[in-house]
Order: C-alpha cells, then structure tokens, then sequence
C-alpha cells in the first residue's frame, strides 16, 4: 500500500510542477513581449520562456555585459537585443551550419550583428571529455576567439545536443574550456537539469568549480551558479 501512495503522490507532485512551469512560461512570454520584435523557430530544444527571463535578469541585475551561449536559437535573439539596449556582447557558439546560417540572417536583419558574434565550431574529438562518453565537444581551434575576447561574465550552456542516452554528459567539457576565462564572480546557468546528465554534470562541475548552483526546476529547468570573487 505504501508503494502505492507513493507512486501517487509522485504522480501528483510531476503534475503540479507540469502545471506550475506552464504558468511561469505563460508569464514570462509577458515580460517577454517587449523584446518579441521577429520570429524565430521555438523548437523543443530551445531554452524554456521562463529560464529566458532568469538570465535577462541576471544580465540586468548583475550588469554582466560579456556573454557566451553554447548552443544558439530564439534565446540568442533575445540575449542579442538587451545587450543591444544596454550595452554589451554576445557571442553565441552552434555547431550545425545550416542552424548557424539562420541565425546570422536574423542578426543582421535587425542590426545586431554588431552585438552578436555566431561561431561556428562542428564537433570533433575532445580531450577531458566524461569518462566512458563518446569524446565530442566544439572544436577548440574554433572557440580560441571566444575564450581570448576578455573575461566571460555570463557563460550559458546549452549545447551540444544532448538529449539521447549516449550523449547526455556531452556539455561536461564547458567548465573545463572555460574556467580560466570566467570573471570573478562570473554566471554560469545550464539548461535541462531535469535530465539526468545534467544533473550529474552539476554534481562534478560543483566540486571542480568550489560553487554551489541554485536549481531553478519550475523556472526553466535551469540551474544558475556564480563563481568566487566580486565582479
């Protein structure tokens, strides 16, 4: 009977967070509306509106004006447009170049390019990888002008893909790649930890990185850490 009860009470608690994120995204497209000029694909990979909204916060609230996302789509637009306004850059890592292409097309039609850098960096073999995962990342040659531009303020992960079984740790090697790069008191926010490699990256990057991440699982499925130090 326990087993039951608990099973049901499991069931319930999935359903009321279910309902509890539709009610924050319903709420942050809101917000959202001001920097809602274009359309881009929201695809079921992008970053959730309300895990959008926590990291415009942050940028706002924490002034941080040197960004990089790994992983571009509607998020890269919405990114791109408040650093416009507020003054800073992005500078937005993708690995497929049809993706990448469009993204760019978009930048320029509405005069961001001057904000937003996309790099285009395929997969390729990686040192440092998750131990036993297949050892693909970006290609580090490619990334060697993001993590020489000046201390990152703001590091988001959200790519590679990782959504299957076999790659669900391909995001580990960010932490390493870009750790010596990283501002004091920089924000580092990962996308998905509703997943289980996600959640087992943010045990490991933990440890490496002396930080604690808040987990943000009704807003956004984001986990949001800062590191030591003031900016």
């Amino acid at each position: 009977m326990n087993t039951v009860r608990q099973h049901a009470r499991r069931v319930r608690d999935r359903s009321a967070l279910r309902a509890d994120r539709s009610r924050r995204d319903l709420q942050a497209m809101q917000v959202l509306a001001p920097l809602s000029t274009a359309y881009l694909p929201w695809s079921a990979s992008a970053l959730r509106p309300s895990a959008i909204v926590g990291i415009l916060n942050e940028i706002v609230i924490r002034r941080r004006r040197r960004v990089v996302e790994l992983g571009g789509g509607v998020s890269t637009l919405y990114l791109g447009r408040l650093l416009g306004r507020h003054g800073g850059r992005l500078h937005t890592v993708e690995h497929d170049a049809d993706w990448a292409a469009l993204l760019d097309d978009q930048l320029c039609a509405e005069g961001l390019r001057e904000v937003v850098t996309v790099v285009l960096a395929p997969l390729a073999p990686t040192p440092g990888g998750w131990p036993g995962a297949p050892p693909e990342w970006y290609s580090e040659a490619e990334l060697d002008c993001v993590r020489s531009g000046g201390p990152i303020e703001l590091l988001l992960v959200d790519g590679p893909p990782a959504w299957r079984r076999e790659l669900r740790h391909s995001r580990y090697p960010a932490a390493r790649f870009f750790r010596d790069s990283l501002a004091p008191g920089a924000t580092v926010v990962l996308d998905d930890i509703d997943r289980r490699g996600e959640r087992d990256i943010l045990a490991r990057w933990e440890d490496e990185l002396g930080i604690t991440f808040e987990r943000r699982f009704a807003d956004g499925s984001i986990a949001v850490g800062r590191m030591p130090g003031r900016p």
